[in-house]
């Protein structure tokens, strides 16, 4: 069992969501960047979508009641019973110690994830919350989690190398997007607009989605207003005042302003470090390109977990001034 001691932003748990139910409103929520979630359950030797800890900015305070293996995902300082400790690295707690997250270096949320799992009560198939219809609440100071059972034996000390590690340092991106399906309820030059100029990602921005502020982008004579459709996470609408709109994990399953495209999934995990104030691109690509991003993204994932198990080595090879990791068994 795990008592927090000190939670001093939003911390949830969540695991990969709620695939399957959006026919019924639901949305999917889960992991806001399920690449570093997968890595840190990686490090404790879970499946990927083991239930864990999200924070926003600055993590918890918490004891351990009993002996587990813990890792945290990001760039942030860690302590345990006061000494420093690395993150992207998986430690064993004993009962009585106090771990303390402090605030992230760069990006927006990190990930703790436990041995085994926390232990919860499924809602429609998954522990992650959504507070907005009660499925799940944020966890505040006081609050005691359960750990499912797990062998602990040799879990600890693995640690990811910082070549490995996604860089979520720069202040400005460029996500892939693949446009539509509203396209009639925007000028050629509405298009273009949303194609070449920076937009900022603003303090009015959570879990549901994120706004940006920028030049404004044009409509048609059609309008900002469409019959109700569906949205996913990573649409992008734009309302009436031009200013888009990136749908994330809680988004809801349908709205009524006209859709200008999508953030390929691929990308959506890096576009949901950025802070209100940093800025993305949107760059145009196509369906194939969107598939081709995804597999690779899973394929260094599976990686990722093979070299942690010790099934795998990582080599750094250097081709003029680029440098790239490689996978051999």
């Amino acid at each position: 069992m795990i008592e927090l001691l000190r939670v001093p932003s939003l911390l949830t748990i969540q695991d990969d969501g709620r695939p399957g139910y959006r026919k019924l409103g639901v949305p999917v929520s889960g992991f806001m960047d399920d690449y570093s979630a997968r890595i840190a359950n990686y490090l404790v030797g879970n499946p990927g979508n083991a239930p864990l800890l999200e924070f926003l900015i600055r993590g918890p305070a918490l004891r351990f009641k009993s002996s587990a293996v813990f890792a945290v995902a990001g760039d942030v300082d860690l302590r345990l019973n006061g000494v420093s400790i690395e993150p992207w690295t998986s430690h064993w707690a004993k009962r009585g110690d106090v771990l303390e997250v402090g605030v992230l270096k760069t990006g927006l949320y990190g990930y703790i994830a436990f041995a085994g799992g926390i232990k919860c009560g499924k809602l429609l198939g998954s522990c992650s919350s959504y507070p907005r219809a009660g499925l799940g609440m944020p966890l505040k100071e006081g609050d005691e989690l359960t750990l499912r059972y797990a062998i602990l034996t040799g879990k600890e000390g693995k640690y990811l190398p910082e070549e490995l590690r996604p860089d979520y340092s720069g202040k400005e991106i460029t996500v892939g997007v693949i446009l539509g399906p509203d396209l009639e309820h925007f000028t050629e030059r509405g298009v273009e607009t949303f194609l070449s100029e920076t937009y900022t990602v603003t303090p009015e921005s959570d879990r549901m989605g994120y706004r940006l502020d920028g030049k404004p982008i044009e409509h048609s004579e059609k309008g900002a207003g469409i019959v109700t459709g569906p949205l996913v996470p990573g649409t992008v609408q734009v309302p009436a005042n031009g200013r888009p709109i990136v749908m994330m994990k809680d988004a809801q399953t349908t709205g009524g302003y006209s859709r200008i495209g999508v953030v390929i999934s691929a990308h959506l995990s890096r576009f949901a470090q950025l802070r209100p104030g940093f800025s993305v691109r949107f760059r145009k690509v196509d369906v194939r390109t969107a598939r081709e991003e995804f597999l690779r993204k899973e394929r260094t994932l599976r990686a990722i977990k093979l070299f942690l198990e010790g099934k795998m080595r990582a080599y750094r090879i250097k081709t003029g001034k680029e440098e790239r990791i490689v996978f051999a068994g």
